[in-house]
């Protein structure tokens, strides 16, 4: 009998206990059960027509204690609009009976595509995503601002710049965007002041002499017939950068190829010019030239200005934030360089810094299909005045001469600040040469400027016919001039 009373309360608590569990959970039908929203209006930045934005979300909550039921998630420019949504990874315009349980949340995800308009200036799209939901109407904004632009070239194709007459101008105020990877043949071509020039990033597969090749995506391939002005101003330079307009992408490197003056071209002329997101800034080959001037290039993943075999005069340059080397002149050619500041000091870029500022060569290895090498050598003549080479590592420049290299490598560096530990700058290749640091007013901020009168850059650099008479900024020089790209003020 004691053993019946006993499993029948057993049985009568376990009961008691389950039907807790079973109780129907009614879904709320209160109309003053409403949702809430992460956002009120989710905002997109300016991107190009015809491209598709990133994707943003925003999460739909109820805060209810009872799950809730939302009769239709819709679109309000429905299958028109330039806009597209995904609720809770189901994609559409519109969406009916979507459930979501007691003080829990879904995600909607939107991305935009914006049709041209041939405006010059930014213009805003506007859209809604409405909810009912227990006969409450509910919304949340969208709005995003689209850029016309030039579209030159194709996405994943090789292709030749559109040169009649020989010359080809761009001055449009609607930003230029290079897809694919862009030749300039049999051309001259023209970029004036305030010309924004962006690249679509990626790569690009084509058949070279009957092989398969794989070619980066976002170069500007300037041939041996042709050559490159770009003619920027003082607050009104010429940029080249991502196609990514986004902020989420400003500092990101390596987004596209670069800019590649090919083996004759001559004639090159860059000045006030902003080259950055790259892989490489300026790749100059073998016997082209190139005079650059008042010009910055930064946020590159490999090198700054890479030169094999060719010729360059850099006057009023900033080069930073490079991961390999700022400046980098394998297998000889002639080099001059006034008033530059090379520096990688950033401790909060996104880029580490590998590889010394300064590398110079003058022998280069060619290797075949099978992996052999065969050593060419050329003259290198190299001249750095009034310049600034300073980083992170011990050993800020390399000089690349081996012994069985026949040829000579001249090199001067003449009233220089230069980071230095074992490299020797005591002979006379080193004209008032200091390894000091320059004391750049904001270097964590990329300010290159010099901060105090403290700083060994200050009237320590010379005079000569070739410098600029103003620096980047178009402050006037001093007589002695200051060492780097920018005049104390």
């Amino acid at each position: 009998m004691k053993s019946f009373l006993y499993f029948s309360l057993i049985l009568i608590g376990t009961v008691l206990m389950v039907l807790p569990s079973c109780r129907k959970i009614n879904v709320t039908t209160d109309p003053g059960d409403q949702l809430a929203f992460s956002v009120d209006t989710l905002k997109f930045d300016t991107v190009f027509t015809t491209r598709g934005t990133i994707t943003r979300d925003f999460k739909v909550y109820n805060p209810n204690n009872n799950p809730i039921i939302i009769s239709e998630i819709e679109l309000a420019g429905g299958g028109n609009s330039e806009y597209r949504i995904n609720v809770d990874a189901v994609l559409g315009s519109e969406h009916q009976e979507v459930r979501i349980e007691a003080n829990d949340s879904i995600y909607v995800f939107v991305e935009a595509t914006i049709d041209p308009t041939m405006m010059n200036s930014p213009y805003l799209i506007m859209d809604s995503i409405t909810f009912l939901t227990n006969g409450n109407l509910q919304q949340v904004n969208l709005e995003a601002y689209g850029q016309d632009a030039n579209y030159v070239g194709g996405t994943g194709q090789v292709s030749v710049l559109d040169c009649t007459g020989g010359i080809t101008i761009w001055n449009d105020p609607r930003p230029y965007v290079v897809l694919g990877f862009l030749l300039v043949d049999s051309c001259s071509l023209f970029i004036e002041q305030g010309t924004d020039v962006h690249f679509q990033g990626g790569s690009v597969t084509t058949v070279i002499q009957g092989q398969t090749a794989r070619l980066p995506s976002g170069v500007l391939f300037v041939t041996g017939t042709s050559n490159l002005k770009v003619a920027g101003a003082l607050n009104n330079p010429v940029r080249f950068l991502t196609d990514r307009i986004e902020p989420e992408f400003n500092d990101i490197p390596g987004q596209w190829g670069g800019i590649f003056l090919d083996g004759g071209s001559t004639g090159n002329q860059i000045n006030y010019s902003e080259i950055r997101n790259a892989n490489v800034g300026i790749r100059v080959d073998s016997a082209a030239d190139l005079t650059i001037s008042n010009s910055k290039l930064y946020e590159l993943t490999n090198t700054g200005l890479l030169a094999i075999h060719s010729t360059i005069t850099a006057i009023n340059c900033l080069i930073f934030d490079v991961g390999k080397h700022n400046v980098q002149l394998e297998y000889g050619g002639t080099y001059n360089f006034y008033n530059c500041t090379f520096a990688n000091v950033a401790a909060n870029s996104s880029i580490s810094h590998q590889e010394p500022i300064v590398r110079a060569s003058n022998y280069f290895i060619n290797q075949d299909a099978f992996g052999n090498g065969t050593l060419v050598e050329n003259q290198a003549d190299v001249y750095f005045e009034n310049c600034i080479i300073y980083g992170t590592r011990s050993d800020e420049v390399v000089i690349d001469n081996p012994e069985e290299v026949m040829v000579p490598l001249n090199f001067t560096f003449d009233h220089c600040i230069i980071k230095a530990d074992t490299f020797d700058i005591t002979t006379s290749n080193f004209l008032n040469v200091v390894d000091a640091d320059p004391i750049f007013t904001a270097a964590a901020d990329y300010d290159y400027r010099i901060d105090t009168i403290t700083s060994p850059a200050i009237d320590a650099g010379i005079s000569s016919t070739t410098s600029a008479s103003t620096d980047i900024e178009g402050i006037g020089r001093g007589n002695p001039p200051d060492i780097g790209a920018y005049e104390f003020q």
